[in-house]
């Protein structure tokens, strides 16, 4: 890696780092604020059973690991395809955020706009650009977007789950109480398809740069 590159690179991941955690930082205090001490524990599982704020707390600690450069969870993070298969799902945040969910909904303050900018907007696009630009490509090969797909379909199984139990549900498409368990299956086939087009562009994509730069590596 060159040192320009290497240098592009640290610039991205904290911007990652510091778009996601102010992003989740800004709602994560405005919930604890509002309900006494003893319900925080309960408040914080809220707050990460959303794609949102789990997805980018996970961006936060691969950016922070890879900065960090060493550590088990450097070891984890470390490897391209983890890192392809974590900008997919933050690229998916900021996707679905806009294109289905409707963008920003009833934002009640001015700094409530900072979350909506960064962990559902900013961080998706540094996602996007620092796997294009600095992920190290080569080693994603046609099977990685099924097994990707391991996250999502925890998060769906997860909310089947808890949905019945706390009596709600974080987002429509998997909201059984309005659409039922067949309205939501026809909701998470459809996305699950999205999601597998995406990943597999990102393959498309990643096979290319890998034989461009050894056909510029053979040129030399």
């Amino acid at each position: 890696m060159t040192a320009k590159r290497g240098s592009e690179r640290q610039v991205l991941l904290w911007m990652m780092l510091l778009s996601s955690l102010v992003g989740i930082s800004i709602w994560y205090v405005r919930r604890l604020t509002a309900v006494s001490p003893s319900e925080w524990f309960k408040d914080t599982v809220v707050m990460f059973s959303f794609f949102t704020n789990l997805t980018n707390l996970v961006v936060i600690f691969m950016a922070g690991a890879l900065l960090v450069g060493k550590g088990w969870l450097y070891n984890w993070f470390k490897s391209p395809v983890v890192q392809s298969a974590w900008c997919l799902y933050i690229a998916f945040v900021g996707l679905g955020f806009w294109f289905i969910l409707g963008g920003p909904q009833n934002v009640s303050a001015w700094y409530l706009w900072i979350p909506e900018l960064t962990a559902h907007s900013l961080s998706p696009i540094l996602g996007v650009l620092f796997w294009y630009r600095c992920v190290e490509k080569g080693e994603v090969n046609g099977r990685h977007p099924f097994i990707w797909l391991i996250y999502p379909l925890a998060y769906l199984f997860y909310w089947l789950i808890r949905g019945p139990l706390v009596g709600y549900y974080p987002y429509f498409f998997v909201d059984v109480n309005l659409l039922g368990y067949s309205g939501v299956a026809i909701w998470s086939g459809a996305l699950i398809v999205v999601f597998l087009v995406l990943g597999t562009v990102m393959w498309r994509i990643d096979r290319w740069q890998a034989n461009r730069q050894l056909r510029l590596a053979s040129a030399d």
